[in-house]
């Protein structure tokens, strides 16, 4: 399980680089569909620089890593499982339906169609060492999606004040 419960976090960040690296080029290249596009939830519609999204993944990466280290201390794997399974959720309803709904390329398709079948196969895998049973396999995949959606609902409330206080920063 330490190999496994350890690719969480090197998936996730190789995920999140796509995101970091594409995210100003892709929303310059289609301004103008963003701009007018009807769709409820446009695509990092809350993104207010690429240094703050940052600052939201470094974040993140401490809790998965921490998650993977306390589950390998403690050998209980519930929080890390949830997270985990939470994750390829958001491969699935973030990346696959909105790019779906966008109808273009955007930031993080690409590695969430690489990882989807690579994490589905560690988490079935991970399912069988531990031995979860269904009953376990919901409740962290509740409490794991509760925690990730805590967390992104305050990522996004706290970024303005991350692009502030790198303003206020390069003022001084």
């Amino acid at each position: 399980m330490y190999a496994i419960v350890w690719l969480f976090p090197i998936l996730f960040m190789i995920h999140d680089f796509e995101e970091i690296i594409f995210i100003s080029a892709w929303r310059e290249k289609y301004k103008h569909y963003i701009d007018t596009c009807m769709m409820k939830k446009v695509p990092f519609a809350d993104f207010k620089s690429t240094a703050s999204f940052s600052i939201g993944v470094e974040i993140i990466f401490l809790i998965i890593s921490f998650s993977a280290l306390f589950s390998i201390i403690f050998n209980n794997y519930y929080i890390w499982y949830g997270l985990f399974f939470a994750t390829i959720a958001h491969f699935i309803l973030a990346h696959f339906i909105l790019t779906l709904k966008f109808k273009h390329y955007v930031p993080g398709i690409i590695t969430a169609i690489l990882f989807l079948p690579l994490s589905i196969y560690i988490l079935y895998t991970a399912t069988l060492i531990i031995g979860f049973s269904l009953t376990e396999i919901l409740l962290s995949f509740v409490a794991g999606s509760l925690i990730v959606f805590a967390i992104y609902v305050f990522l996004h409330s706290v970024e303005k004040n991350f692009d502030n206080q790198l303003h206020k920063f390069s003022n001084k």
